[in-house]
């Protein structure tokens, strides 16, 4: 029964998913002052010379958009899902043809080079991983992780870039664009099909060099070598290579199998800009030409194709998942200990300002009655045992120098944080170091190391290319903080809450979150991007919040379901404490480390994005920032020859040193939330830091004191 429901529930919950990108889609066609519905008007206005009546108008408007505007907004809602249902999704004014025959063909090339991508990048990962797991802590495996690090850093579109440049351009066996010989006649045929290889090969290349992600299958690896069954087989003397694939490879690689199969929302939202790259027309292709060309009833339409395929992708996850792993069920928890109708009871009883609660336990009535008792509870503390100036001290020397030691003695927590504060340092009084980036400023087509004054060169007008970088460094900041602020500030309210309060409302709040997770956030984000038009680098950062938030979400909600079954929080709710109270000491104390991690996650991810997005042109060239540099790079001819490409690869050393700085901070700032490694560190060391050092388990200062 169980495992029925869970199908019932998960089908259930891909079809209010679809159900969300369908209605998305509505509402941002209908009801937007100013928007597509608008804008398509105005185009046939325009194409009409204005000859065109009111009546004739919205005709032609609903033949385009499927919607028509002089319906009522309920029965224009209803026809529009019906037709969406039977894959009419109206006409499109740019290429003049029905969506579905513009978009469905161009299907099957997207998913060929995101699958062949996932396939390639998921060997890369186990092939990689496994092999530093068998030589944790030597050298091969220190050297190996930090290149893994490394090649995560790097976005797959400058891979795409440096790839069209060396083997599209720089060979005559790598094609720099299309998907097939347009010499050549469709069909199964050796010739054809290994032209579809050979016009596929960069942009699968471009997305498998840049998913590794080894490191996280090297620690599930290294946690597998441990168990007892590889102790046994080893015993057994079953061969090294039996044990390396069917006892470690393989359990080490279940934990990981929804979430590869979750990438591939992430490869549909980059096929965008690398189909761009390459001039691949696959959906991605398709899609920015139409949001270009501000064809929204195209636009709209491919969002609800992107989704329907990603959610498909999911379901076969989720539903195979069983069948890899017997062990594993779809049970888990989602309710606290006290339903919600026990709760509403006890709050009833306390407004009534009566005895004593019919629902609560013997713990809170003894808990009472000592209370009551005793008048109330105090503490009596010796003002002399503290004075003013030893206060200050302990609180300067447990907030700003313990975490500094800390992060010193990790190397990749010192080498992020050196990174990170270059270039923060460069973002606040970069514009005081560098000149105003102005045409003819030095020398035109420097290249780097070949002048003193411009160390990175210039471009084709004499820009110093150095000043370039350095200055647009503050608007990638704003942009990276205000979206890391709006992500964390979203997945704590509905992460954390869900997972704490439980029942009816972890439900609701996780649906909303499961749902804006199967929609590919990267379109979701472009579409907002061509509507709004966002200018300040805060406005834009705050824009793709909505594609971070979601899985950040998801992983806090999980941790505090953990948190809230601990002695300690329970003892909390034993005693009284306000639910403020056990949240800030008991619970967000322990979700530090991934709040950190999140964020910095979210910083990089965003960085990531926005250049991306400046770099295809969608986002509007208010500020200069890198993304600009490269659209500007690329248009001026940088892939035409090496006296020109040291002009991409300026800006690429800023976004790639950046990123890697924020990856190598986030996996050394673990150590920070250690309480046993803080009170190592302390100079100065608290009655409450000792306890948190002995407790750490039980999660820090509050949670200790909770406890005991």
């Amino acid at each position: 029964m169980v495992e029925k429901n869970y199908y019932v529930r998960r089908i259930a919950q891909a079809l209010i998913t679809v159900w969300a990108a369908i209605t998305f889609s509505f509402v941002t066609v209908r009801l937007i002052p100013g928007g597509p519905m608008d804008y398509i008007a105005a185009q046939i206005r325009q194409r009409s010379g204005g000859a065109v009546s009111s009546t004739r108008l919205n005709q032609m408007v609903e033949m385009y958009s499927n919607i028509n505007p002089d319906k009522p907004m309920l029965q224009a809602y209803v026809e529009y899902i019906v037709s969406v249902a039977q894959l009419d999704f109206g006409r499109s004014i740019f290429y003049a043809d029905p969506v579905w025959n513009v978009l469905g063909p161009a299907i099957p090339w997207t998913m060929f080079v995101s699958l062949f991508a996932l396939v390639i990048g998921t060997i890369m990962v186990f092939l990689i991983g496994g092999f530093l797991a068998v030589h944790e802590g030597d050298t091969w495996d220190v050297v190996g992780s930090y290149f893994v690090i490394f090649s995560d850093a790097v976005p797959y579109y400058i891979v795409g870039l440096v790839l069209l440049f060396t083997l599209g351009f720089g060979t005559e066996f790598f094609p720099n664009g299309g998907r097939y010989d347009n010499a050549l006649t469709p069909g199964f045929n050796i010739e054809f099909m290994a032209s579809v290889l050979r016009h596929a090969a960069l942009p699968i290349m471009s997305f498998a060099l840049t998913s590794w992600g080894g490191l996280e299958f090297r620690a599930h690896c290294t946690r597998i070598i441990g168990e007892d069954y590889v102790d046994v087989a080893e015993l057994r003397g079953l061969p090294d290579s039996r044990i390396q694939l069917r006892y470690i490879g393989w359990n080490s690689m279940l934990p990981m199998y929804t979430g590869l199969m979750a990438g591939l929302a992430s490869l549909f939202g980059g096929s965008v800009i690398m189909e761009q790259i390459f001039r691949y027309r696959g959906m991605g292709f398709y899609f920015y030409e139409a949001t270009m060309a501000r064809d929204y009833t195209t636009v709209m339409a491919a969002v609800i194709l992107f989704t329907i395929v990603t959610v498909i992708g999911l379901l076969i996850a989720d539903f195979t998942y069983g069948f890899i792993d017997p062990r594993a069920g779809h049970t888990q928890r989602e309710s606290y200990s006290r339903s919600y109708r026990e709760t509403l009871q006890r709050f009833v009883n306390r407004l009534r300002g009566g005895g004593a609660d019919e629902t609560e336990t013997i713990d809170d009535r003894i808990e009472g009655n000592r209370i009551s008792a005793s008048g109330a509870m105090s503490f009596d503390v010796d003002s002399s045992d503290f004075s003013r100036g030893e206060y200050i001290r302990e609180r300067i020397d447990q907030s700003l120098l313990t975490p500094f030691r800390i992060i010193w003695t990790s190397p990749r927590a010192r080498v992020g944080a050196i990174i990170l504060g270059i270039f923060g340092f460069l973002g606040l009084f970069g514009q005081f170091l560098v000149p105003e980036v102005s045409p003819m400023q030095g020398p035109i087509l420097l290249q780097p190391l070949e002048n003193v004054r411009y160390p990175l060169g210039t471009d084709d007008i004499g820009r110093d290319l150095l000043a370039q970088q350095v200055l647009a460094t503050r608007p990638m900041l704003i942009m990276m903080l205000s979206g890391a602020a709006v992500t964390l500030s979203l997945a704590i309210l509905l992460g954390v809450t869900a997972g704490y309060l439980g029942g009816v409302i972890d439900k609701v709040l996780m649906t909303v979150t499961d749902v804006m997770m199967n929609i590919p956030g990267l379109a979701l984000v472009i579409v907002l991007a061509v509507i709004l038009e966002p200018k300040s680098p805060v406005f834009v950062g705050v824009v793709l919040a909505i594609d971070n938030w979601p899985r950040l979400a998801r992983q806090l909600r999980s941790q505090v379901l953990t948190i809230r079954s601990e002695s300690h929080v329970e003892a909390s709710r034993v005693l009284g404490l306000p639910t403020s109270s056990i949240l800030s000491k008991n619970v967000m104390s322990r979700l530090m480390p991934m709040l950190t991690m999140g964020t910095v996650g979210s910083m990089r991810n965003i960085l990531m994005e926005s250049v991306g997005l400046y770099f295809i042109g969608v986002l509007p060239f208010t500020t200069s920032n890198w993304g600009v540099v490269l659209n500007i790079a690329r248009n001026g001819g940088a892939l035409s020859g090496m006296d020109r490409f040291h002009w991409l690869l300026a800006p690429t050393l800023f976004i790639v040193t950046m990123t890697y700085g924020l990856q190598l901070f986030a996996q050394g700032t673990d150590r920070l939330f250690n309480p046993r490694l803080r009170a190592r560190h302390a100079a100065t060391v608290s009655t409450d830091d000792m306890e948190g050092g002995r407790g750490g388990s039980e999660g820090g200062d509050g949670a200790a004191s909770a406890a005991d």
